[in-house]
């Protein structure tokens, strides 16, 4: 019998038999295609500017090179030296953390020691030595020092972990080059490919599955280049305020912060952890302003993220409650790690998305107009 012959419904099965076996061969071939999964986002995200320069009579091509030269000028004049300065502040911090043991950690302890007491002999003229008692405790002393080693051999070995991850997820194939001609091509092609990919849906359910793909769509760009922005002005306030505080790793810390910060309410925890063990690395050359000055930097760039970057940047279009998200977050961190939580947002955004439609078939019987358009269709409000 030919294809052409088969039930309608016939036809539909294999469809979704083929994206199901497409879905279990990126899985397994992950590793593979993983370069190609990211110039995949990076194109979509960088995707409406291109059609934003094709509107003004830019023929593709060019607004795509025009993208590509305004992004490479960027990298070498800005990126490149500012990501030297990461690896040498990086290399310096993890040199003198692997260096750190309980001896040094003592030692460091009577010299933070002698200097409270010398303040608080300034600042109170009758203080007569009262606190030597808990200072001067051994095992307050040795607990304490035990605590920090091991939170610091637990972030180290976590440190190797996650660059050994990045490095065997991208060996060989990930490089500074390979992406962005991945990237070049996909945005040369994206509306193609899309068009493409619509012939695989099938003719009676395409023009309600291209509605949903579009609803997701709205919400999940507006999440993504939210992020983008969100995170930058983060670890811009993250690096500024540690470098007034002094703290030396501060072109290091304020970057990664911005990355963790991709992990909602990640940012600012990730950023009190690593500048604490950062500023225990310098405790003999700066004084109690060094710790105030991160604990305020980490208070204000969360406070600000919190209240203003996250409602007024990435708006909200993503339409999730703060629960949601940390429910997402848990199952994701539990079920594919550093990986999941990463796609857990733009996942439950998804499915979100697809609950309400779902709905919608289910209990909805009135057709609503298009608000855009004026036009009825099947789709229905939320009630």
């Amino acid at each position: 019998m030919a294809i052409r012959n088969l039930s309608t419904t016939t036809k539909n099965v294999l469809i979704m038999i083929c994206f199901v076996i497409v879905a279990i061969l990126i899985y397994f071939l992950y590793h593979v295609i993983a370069p190609f999964l990211v110039a995949l986002v990076i194109a979509y995200i960088l995707n409406p500017a291109v059609r934003f320069l094709t509107k003004k009579k830019i023929s593709r091509v060019w607004a795509v090179m025009s993208i590509f030269i305004v992004g490479i000028s960027a990298v070498i004049l800005i990126v490149v030296p500012f990501l030297f300065s990461m690896i040498n502040q990086a290399s310096d911090m993890g040199a003198k953390l692997k260096n750190l043991d309980r001896t040094k950690l003592n030692s460091q302890y009577v010299e933070v020691e002698s200097k409270v007491k010398d303040k608080l002999k300034l600042w109170f003229p009758e203080y007569k030595g009262n606190l030597s008692d808990v200072f001067q405790n051994t095992k307050f002393q040795e607990y304490l020092s035990e605590a920090v080693v091991a939170a610091k051999d637990g972030l180290m070995a976590l440190s190797a972990k996650l660059f050994s991850f990045l490095g065997n997820t991208f060996n060989g194939v990930f490089n500074l080059f390979f992406v962005p001609i991945l990237v070049f091509y996909i945005l040369l092609d994206m509306d193609d490919i899309y068009e493409g990919f619509k012939k695989l849906i099938p003719p009676n359910y395409r023009e309600r599955t291209l509605e949903i793909f579009g609803k997701i769509d709205i919400q999940l760009s507006s999440m993504l280049r939210g992020q983008f922005i969100e995170n930058f002005i983060f670890a811009l306030l993250v690096t500024v305020g540690f470098a007034i505080s002094g703290l030396k790793a501060c072109l290091f810390l304020g970057p990664l912060s911005g990355i963790a910060n991709f992990i909602p309410y990640l940012g600012g925890f990730f950023s009190a952890i690593l500048a604490f063990f950062a500023a225990i690395t310098q405790v003999s050359e700066a004084g109690a302003g060094l710790w105030v000055g991160i604990i305020l930097t980490i208070a204000i760039a969360q406070t600000i993220d919190v209240w203003y970057l996250q409602p007024y940047i990435v708006g909200e279009k993503a339409g999730l409650h703060p629960l949601t998200i940390m429910l997402a977050l848990t199952i994701a961190g539990s079920i594919a790690g550093i990986v999941g939580m990463l796609l857990a947002v733009p996942v439950t955004i998804i499915i979100k998305v697809l609950g309400i439609e779902l709905y919608h078939e289910l209990y909805d019987q009135e057709p609503v107009k298009n608000e855009t358009d004026g036009r009825s269709h099947k789709s229905r409000k939320f009630k």
